[in-house]
């Protein structure tokens, strides 16, 4: 009977190392390699006492984003034309879901109670259409900021009633992931308070 002879010590040490490359590898693709992400979220204004009122009923479909911005994680823009993603970090959703949930609860925050998300059986007087144009940090200027581009409907009819661009925007203190949330934060409440408040007269 044939017996096969046992590896050279250097083949041996070779093989070792490539097992061991093989389940590093492994563990690294089950998620082992990554550390979890700090997970962040933004708050809805809430001095909208004073908005105004309306007897109609407002539709707020998630709003529209270009793809690196359609994205939980966090945007940086080191310079005018990259976009980057903060290390470590993200937001709780999306971001376009993010801006739907607390323009919702802008609203709500303002008295306005006939407002909700498409399938939520409204009678729907107007759809509020919302770009994400900007939600991102500039690294250069230490700038945080928001830009809403949106566009109310009139849903008997499709037309247009009005359209304006709401923006924000908030210095930080450091180049921190809890201080670029908290300059997103505030830059987003600007932006939305804009919104409801403009809404509101012109429905």
């Amino acid at each position: 009977m044939r017996h096969d002879k046992p590896l050279p010590h250097g083949l041996r040490r070779a093989a070792l190392a490539t097992a061991a490359a093989f389940v590093l590898s492994a563990c690294s693709v089950l998620g082992g390699g990554e550390p979890p992400r700090a997970i962040y979220d933004v708050s809805a204004p809430s001095g909208l006492a004073d908005a105004g009122t309306t007897a109609a009923q407002l539709l707020i479909p998630e709003p529209n984003a270009i793809g690196a911005l359609d994205t939980e994680r966090i945007a940086v823009r080191p310079d005018s034309v990259r976009i980057e993603y903060l290390a470590g970090s993200q937001w709780t959703d999306r971001v376009p879901v993010l801006v739907q949930a607390r323009l919702i609860e802008a609203f709500e925050n303002a008295g306005i109670a006939a407002v909700g998300r498409p399938g939520e059986s409204l009678a729907i007087d107007y759809r509020v259409i919302v770009d994400v144009r900007s939600f991102e940090f500039e690294a250069l200027t230490h700038t945080a900021r928001v830009a809403l581009a949106v566009r109310l409907l009139d849903d008997r009819d499709g037309r247009v009633v009005a359209q304006q661009t709401f923006t924000g925007a908030s210095a930080t203190a450091t180049d921190s992931a809890g201080d670029i949330v908290l300059g997103l934060d505030a830059a987003l409440g600007t932006a939305l308070s804009g919104l409801v408040r403009w809404t509101l007269a012109a429905v």
